[in-house]
């Protein structure tokens, strides 16, 4: 296991897991951040905080989210698969992974209650 500090309102780590030679990143909630793109390396899965589909507004820029920067960074990263999480209420499913495809080319999904997710 390794951790990272990143940035969020209050204390924050992003977690890089590897086991049996898979790796799994999870970012927490955290503004976009290079220290994602360093746990993220060649991660086989990163499941990503994406609060806001596209736009962050102006407030939370720096602790929080958009899918469309977790595209830009699982892509930076050369992660495998990218799984969106912590959408907020009314952001679209449908949306959020549009814009995360806007710069990730990869499988990605969001994250819904019961998922299992075999690496």
């Amino acid at each position: 296991m390794r951790t990272r500090l990143l940035p969020h309102w209050l204390p924050n780590a992003g977690v890089r897991l590897t086991a049996g030679g898979r790796v799994l990143t999870y970012t927490g909630d955290s503004g976009p951040d290079d220290g994602v793109v360093g746990l993220a390396r060649g991660a086989d899965l990163l499941l990503a905080e994406a609060s806001f589909a596209d736009e962050v507004p102006e407030d939370s820029r720096r602790y929080l989210s958009s899918a469309r920067q977790q595209g830009r960074q699982a892509a930076a990263a050369g992660a495998g698969r990218l799984l969106l999480t912590h959408l907020l209420p009314g952001t679209d499913p449908a949306a959020a992974l549009a814009a995360a495809g806007q710069g990730y080319r990869g499988e990605a999904g969001v994250a819904t209650y019961g998922l299992v997710v075999e690496l």
